[in-house]
């Protein structure tokens, strides 16, 4: 025989997990900020950047991303350059190296603060023993603020995220082959990414 002692408190738990689903699935609760990664120029830092030869729908594949943008700028380091936008934060912050610049090795993840922006935590990644030269460097931005610690972002705004409009996360990533003697800091990838992060935010 069923009771209905617990028939209330059922209920209620039922219509709160129904929520998310409801907002989420049949709803438009995303943000729109009116910017967007494509509309960053090509153009910055005094160079012109190239597009990459990735098919339309990559972004979204591989990144969970339907606005991004990709570019080569050319030289005697060429640096590659993106810039990506989604509502799936995980997407972006865990290992973006592994799609980004797919078939390279790096180590673990540190943090610095460029002189340029001093303001913003920067992500530095430097290649293994098979090619210590290379490094990438890159920022993620949610809403107005930068993310020095992903992991601890997401366990912070998992529960809110359930029930409220979603914001997307901009990834900024470059990457490139440091000269020997050259300091992370002074290199064009780091320059390319200050001037990317710079012409998002004038949007």
């Amino acid at each position: 025989m069923l009771t209905t002692r617990f028939a209330a408190p059922v209920i209620v738990l039922l219509a709160l997990a129904a929520v998310p689903t409801v907002l989420h699935s049949y709803l438009d609760t995303t943000i729109a900020d009116g910017r967007s990664a494509r509309m960053v120029p090509m153009a910055l830092g005094g160079v012109i950047g190239v597009p990459t030869s990735r098919r339309a729908d990559w972004g979204n594949d591989r990144l969970s991303s339907g606005d991004w943008s990709e570019r080569r700028y050319p030289g005697s380091a060429e640096v590659k350059l993106f810039i990506g936008r989604s509502y799936d934060p995980k997407r972006l912050y865990h290992h973006p190296e592994l799609a980004i610049d797919y078939g390279r090795v790096y180590g673990a993840s540190s943090i610095i603060h460029l002189p340029q922006r001093p303001d913003v935590p920067i992500h530095l990644l430097r290649g293994d023993e098979s090619n210590p030269r290379r490094v990438a460097v890159y920022a993620l931005r949610y809403r107005d603020s930068y993310i020095d610690d992903p992991i601890k972002f997401q366990l912070r705004t998992s529960f809110a995220l359930l029930f409220s409009r979603r914001a997307a996360m901009t990834l900024f990533f470059a990457a490139q082959d440091l000269r020997s003697d050259e300091p992370v800091e002074a290199s064009r990838a780091s320059a390319l990414l200050v001037a990317a992060m710079d012409a998002f935010e004038k949007q």
